[in-house]
């Protein structure tokens, strides 16, 4: 899973000049590089702090595609690009895993934790 932080052209400048190395301001490339979590040192730790502290800064996170929803029956539905899908019953347990045509693939009883990423990734490899 990749993650960056997102500010502004003038937030990128701002914290160029807030930042010196041997009493110059540091490059833009080692601001986007502190950013986009490329290097991990003390100068890119204090970048990303002040980036979301001072320069209303967002950490975005890059994940696969898919849509999740929590229904009044206790029910919880991932969706899958592929159009595959999964069923989880909070009450009962159940997991199930359906093809992109709506077929059974998979059904469990009492599903733990450790088993929703299984079954996740089965989905995704439909």
């Amino acid at each position: 899973m990749n993650k960056y932080i997102s500010v502004s052209k003038e937030g990128i400048r701002s914290l160029q000049r807030t930042f010196k190395v041997k009493g110059k301001e540091i490059c833009e490339r080692c601001v986007k590089n502190a950013l986009a979590y490329r290097t991990d040192n003390e100068l890119a730790r204090k970048i990303r702090f002040a980036a979301v502290r001072h320069h209303m800064g967002c950490t975005y996170y890059v994940i696969p595609e898919g849509e999740f929803f929590f229904d009044s029956d206790s029910c919880w539905h991932a969706v899958y690009p592929n159009r595959a899908e999964i069923y989880l019953d909070k009450q009962t347990g159940e997991g199930t895993v359906y093809d992109p045509k709506g077929n059974v693939v998979a059904r469990y009883d009492h599903v733990t934790l450790s088993q929703i990423n299984e079954l996740k990734s089965m989905a995704e490899s439909l």
